[in-house]
């Protein structure tokens, strides 16, 4: 893994946060991040990378799970702005680290 994602420490364990809940919906035939307040229409992306962010998973795990499915030389990169942006918006959390 490249220094992109060392910023989140590669043991470090995420999970949804607190009130926060991914939920498929048939009408829209997407996942939707549900909030307090807020829904989020998620992408197929998106959704593959919450669906591993479980609580039990590191950010290596999910790395390595995911580059095991694709071959993309872009994967650290994306991983690491995708993760970012997630906690800076409140959707994840780091509960070990």
């Amino acid at each position: 893994m490249t220094d992109s994602l060392d910023s989140l420490q590669k043991d470090s364990i995420l999970t949804l946060s607190s009130g926060v809940r991914m939920k498929y919906d048939e009408v829209r035939e997407c996942n939707m991040l549900l909030m307090p307040e807020c829904v989020v229409k998620l992408n197929n992306s998106a959704s593959e990378v919450l669906d591993l962010v479980d609580g039990k998973r590191s950010v290596a795990q999910i790395y390595a799970e995911l580059a095991s499915l694709y071959e993309d030389e872009t994967l650290h990169k994306d991983l690491a702005e995708f993760l970012t942006d997630a906690l800076v918006r409140g959707w994840i959390e780091i509960v070990q680290s």
